[in-house]
């Protein structure tokens, strides 16, 4: 048996819709419709968790960056050195 490939959101999203289409229909068969639902559940899976995996890495790279720009100096507080040094008459 080979390893289940994994779909990306965009191809979930559209098979779902496809899904969601047949079901509305009248024509659908009891035995395919137990198994058009169970794979709309998977469907559903794969994409809250892509979603999830989105936000965690979105969550991450904001953290990331509000580190560097507070760790250089380059936040809110303008530290530029654009000020004259002070010199001693």
């Amino acid at each position: 048996m080979s390893p289940k490939q994994e779909v990306g959101y965009a191809e979930a999203m559209a098979e779902l819709e496809e899904i969601l289409d047949e079901l509305e229909g009248d024509h659908l068969d009891v035995d395919v419709l137990a198994e058009r639902v169970r794979r709309a559940s998977e469907l559903l899976t794969t994409c809250r968790d892509r979603i999830a995996r989105a936000q965690g890495d979105v969550d991450k790279i904001v953290a990331d960056l509000e580190d560097f720009d507070a760790g250089t100096g380059t936040g809110t507080d303008d530290d530029s050195g654009d000020e004259e040094p002070d010199v001693d008459d």
